[in-house]
């Protein structure tokens, strides 16, 4: 029989929970505890301490386990110095890395790479605004995961082509991509589109990416069956053409386009 605790407001929740809420309101004089629990009651601890931006790169190695499946680490400032305690995570799926604020200068890639070595059964990736991400990460994912589906490199501005084209010829799986605000081309998008994920890709972001034409635009509609949502306002070389080819799409196609956005300039 599950013990129960009445909290204010009305709100019930059981006495584990209530638990493991003080246990992380007081990390300071219980975070040694921490490390000894099993995996199930670490998770709750996980959740907790992300959502509160508590893990750092200090203690999060008293609340990992090999047995992590998915870790939120957008509210928390962690660097490349946390990410190497990953090691143990040999089944982590998810990670979030996204920047919380207007950008994150403590991941590079150096630290994703350090993440691909062990966690290579990773399927979401998301590591928005991590301004100092080079395109070898990108490159170490799409050949060290081979699962990878969701992909979030938006607002890293130094990727260019390489990233897509090694997600084109590697990721076999991907279906969603944000790659807005980088400097990729044409040939980088066609590359991507084109690739081993022309069939599974779903969703493509690539706003703000100022150096693409329609040509981006008209491949990922010609080669990517299934796409459904595509984003490409603030491109300010992509034309009326492009609006054209999806009218013209929405006309062949038995399914709309679920969300398109784009900018008239």
């Amino acid at each position: 029989m599950a013990a129960f605790c009445i909290m204010p407001y009305g709100k019930v929740t059981t006495l584990l929970d209530r638990c493991v809420q003080c246990l992380v309101s007081n990390l300071a004089t219980s975070i040694e505890g921490l490390e000894t629990l099993p995996g199930h009651l670490k998770d709750k601890c996980v959740y907790l301490m992300s959502k509160r931006g508590l893990i750092t790169d200090t203690n999060i190695s008293k609340v990992l386990h090999e047995k992590l499946k998915v870790l939120d680490l957008s509210e928390c400032e962690v660097s490349d110095a946390g990410l190497q305690h990953l090691s143990k995570c040999l089944q982590l799926k998810k990670i979030d890395l996204n920047s919380a604020k207007l950008s994150r200068g403590n991941i590079s890639s150096e630290g994703i790479l350090n993440v691909t070595h062990t966690c290579t059964q990773l399927q979401t990736v998301y590591v928005r605004r991590c301004i100092n991400l080079t395109d070898e990460a990108v490159i170490a994912l799409s050949k060290s995961c081979p699962q990878l589906r969701l992909l979030n490199v938006g607002g890293c501005h130094l990727l260019t082509d390489r990233s897509l084209l090694a997600l084109g010829e590697n990721s076999h799986f991907l279906k969603s991509v944000n790659f807005s605000k980088t400097k990729v081309t044409d040939n980088g998008v066609v590359g991507l589109v084109s690739g081993s994920c022309a069939k599974t890709l779903k969703e493509v972001h690539m706003d703000g990416c100022v150096n693409l034409t329609d040509e981006a635009v008209e491949g990922v509609l010609q080669f990517c069956p299934q796409i459904s949502i595509l984003l490409f306002h603030g491109c300010p070389k992509i034309t009326d053409q492009s609006r054209e080819a999806l009218e013209q799409l929405t006309i062949d196609r038995a399914e709309p386009m679920k969300q398109v956005t784009w900018t008239v300039y």
